[in-house]
């Protein structure tokens, strides 16, 4: 892997292809890996970035700034410093909040938005762990107590199958994918603990998504979204589509937060049918 230099601090990421710039974006508790069946797909027709997250894979962990508006500002910094302008962004999950904060910053440079199980703080309190919000809403000193707790809990590989068992639909259970070295390496490295719930503790300023309405001269977007996710609510996925006006919008049968590796083929389709109907925008510097 490449290695970006953020204040200091080794952002990690995958570079691969040639052509224009696709810039992937993991979930919060995963990595760049969970992308790596899609760009098999697309790496022959577009240069393709999959980042670690500070907090996550193989970047540094340190041990704060797992903020929203820090991780826009972490795009920001490396998309500024390969000159990926104008860039198609595709997120999942958290990814998805990241992508549109940066594009409602940087309209101009952004080609297009794929946004996959958008994070907001109605399509997470609407899921399955919703309850940790509700708490840290209503008793924040509480919640960061019990996170504190929670950090210095080091996953075995057993809790990491469980977890992630839930983050698949049955497509993906069937295929034992939750199962996966890499996927488990996310829950039980040194560190990953603490980064995720320093991204639950911040879900309350995620909040302004579910409330934008996007200008005429936002980007252009798609979203795509597992019926079977239980993370997020895919009900709650569509209220949202309602204020985010999503030029395309997929729903995808029999699979979970983690789409991408159970039906690839579908999701590098319509990452090209959505760039292939999107006029290219002039280059930014």
């Amino acid at each position: 892997m490449e290695t970006f230099d953020y204040q200091g601090a080794a952002v990690k990421y995958k570079r691969r292809g040639s052509g224009e710039p696709v810039v992937f974006l993991h979930n919060g508790g995963t990595s760049h890996a969970i992308w790596k069946d899609v760009i098999a797909r697309l790496a022959d027709d577009y240069a393709t970035f999959a980042l670690d997250l500070p907090g996550f894979g193989a970047s540094a962990k340190p041990g704060g700034g797992y903020a929203l508006e820090n991780y826009v500002a972490v795009l920001e910094a490396f998309l500024a410093h390969h000159g990926l302008s104008p860039v198609t962004l595709v997120g999942n999950c958290m990814g998805s909040a990241i992508s549109v904060a940066y594009a409602m910053r940087h309209p101009e440079k952004v080609r297009a938005l794929v946004l996959v199980n958008p994070l907001t703080a109605a399509t997470y309190t609407a899921g399955r762990l919703g309850m940790t919000l509700r708490l840290r809403r209503r008793a924040p000193a509480f919640s960061r107590f019990l996170y504190g707790l929670l950090g210095r809990v080091k996953p075995n590989r057993w809790i990491a199958v469980q977890s992630l068992r839930m983050q698949f639909g049955p497509v993906g259970r069937s295929q034992n994918l939750h199962c996966s070295n890499d996927l488990c390496a996310c829950f039980t490295g040194r560190g990953q603990m603490t980064s995720l719930l320093g991204v639950l503790d911040d879900l309350v300023n995620y909040e302004f998504l579910d409330n934008f309405v996007p200008p005429d001269d936002f980007p252009p977007r798609c979203t795509i979204w597992g019926l079977e996710n239980e993370i997020l609510s895919a009900k709650a996925g569509r209220r949202l589509n309602a204020t985010l006006q999503p030029q395309r919008a997929d729903w995808l049968k029999g699979v979970g937060h983690l789409l991408m590796l159970e039906d690839p083929d579908e999701v590098a389709r319509i990452i090209r049918e959505l760039l292939a109907k999107t006029p290219r925008r002039k280059v930014h510097s």
